[in-house]
């Protein structure tokens, strides 16, 4: 079975009809990247909650498909990642900005995966205006918080 394969029928017991869906794979180096293409209105189907089904069929997809530790399966549907990560990158100057203005620190106020986790964190020094501010997770699991604060001396 191929991934496109299992994709494909994944979508059919989800109700899709195959002619509505389209599938690409890229590999770069040792990272290969699948999407996904369904009808926007079914795109909450494979997509979840802030992204969990997706990082869901993601695991499901690595657990059997990836072929070495070494290579690296990314899983996206309706460029989902770029979208999340656009918004994140939006999240982060905000942050930033409030945190410029006055306030101590800014927490995320809800759980984020370790990869828009480190959105946040690659973001933030990146921005130059951010020199004196650094992201700091606190927590564990479900429970994890991300802030943004000037930096401790």
């Amino acid at each position: 079975m191929t991934i496109q394969t299992f994709l494909t029928q994944l979508c059919e017991h989800c109700g899709l009809a195959t002619d509505t869906i389209s599938y690409a794979e890229e590999q770069v180096d040792k990272t290969k990247t699948v999407t996904l293409t369904v009808p926007e209105e079914d795109s909450g189907l494979f997509i979840g909650f802030h992204g969990e089904t997706l990082e869901s069929i993601q695991r499901m997809v690595r657990i059997i498909f990836q072929a070495s530790a070494d290579e690296k399966i990314v899983f996206n549907v309706n460029d989902y990642r770029e979208q999340r990560t656009q918004c994140l990158q939006e999240l982060t100057k905000t942050a930033v900005e409030r945190v410029l203005s006055g306030e101590a620190e800014y927490t995320f106020n809800s759980y984020l995966p370790a990869y828009e986790r480190f959105i946040i964190h690659t973001t933030l020094a990146e921005l130059p205006e951010a020199a004196e501010l650094e992201s700091v997770s606190t927590g564990d699991g479900r429970d994890r918080r991300l802030h943004i604060q000037r930096k401790q001396t």
